[in-house]
């Protein structure tokens, strides 16, 4: 038995999430330097001097450490107008050693296919994120294709399809006229992009039984 469910658009809050594994450095002349070898320099982390960041002698590979040594994260990075960029494959570990979520960044905005996983090493969520340039030239990343998650047993839990939806959101803003000398308010519009379901969705028991459908 399941639930067969019609509904015409739905956001969920994964919808609106962000992949953000940290990167916590900003120049070699804002974090102090701590050690270095032949193959990295180590640093104090921005915004937590408990933890170390490690950037290798090329300037393109980075480690974040926690206040015990054990690797939390690590990742390819450039620099561009000297912003460090996330930039390539990144993997952020649990503290147990075990990956937590993988994936691709492009210029700090997460493409393509990403994984994340329970602590015990279990495949949890298959996602799909798009780059998008809005009408102004502004890019921006958004989950969009298909959709997985699996029980820690392994089974299929959900599955289904993202496709990215233009938004627009007015504002009003107090500006003043430099003529008239007067403070006027203006109301100016921003697009943004958001992930909305499409197409059908199935959700499973942990028993493989399907427990509904969706068709949005």
């Amino acid at each position: 038995m399941f639930v067969f469910v019609a509904v015409s658009t739905l956001y969920t809050d994964r919808a609106f999430a962000q992949v953000n594994i940290p990167f916590a450095f900003t120049s070699e002349e804002d974090n102090r330097l701590i050690k270095e070898n032949d193959s990295f320099k180590y640093y104090v982390a921005t915004g937590d001097s408990s933890k170390m960041v490690g950037i290798d002698e090329d300037g393109s590979w980075y480690k974040l450490f926690g206040k015990d040594g054990k690797l939390i994260a690590e990742g390819a990075f450039i620099v561009e107008a000297d912003k460090y960029l996330q930039h390539g494959h990144w993997t952020e570990h649990y503290p147990n050693g075990k990956v937590k979520i993988t994936g691709f960044y492009t210029r700090n905005q997460p493409v393509g296919t990403w994984q994340e996983f329970y602590n015990t090493g279990k495949l949890k969520v298959v996602s799909n994120y798009a780059i998008i340039d809005d009408e102004r030239g502004r890019r921006s990343s958004c989950l969009s294709g298909t959709y997985q998650e699996y029980y820690q047993s392994g089974k299929i839990k959900v599955s289904g399809f993202y496709t990215a939806v233009m938004t627009k959101i007015n504002d009003t803003v107090e500006v003043e006229d430099p003529i008239a000398g007067e403070k006027k308010l203006v109301v100016s519009q921003t697009a943004s992009y958001k992930a909305q379901k499409t197409g059908q969705w199935e959700h499973y028991e942990e028993n493989g039984e399907l427990e509904k459908k969706e068709e949005l």
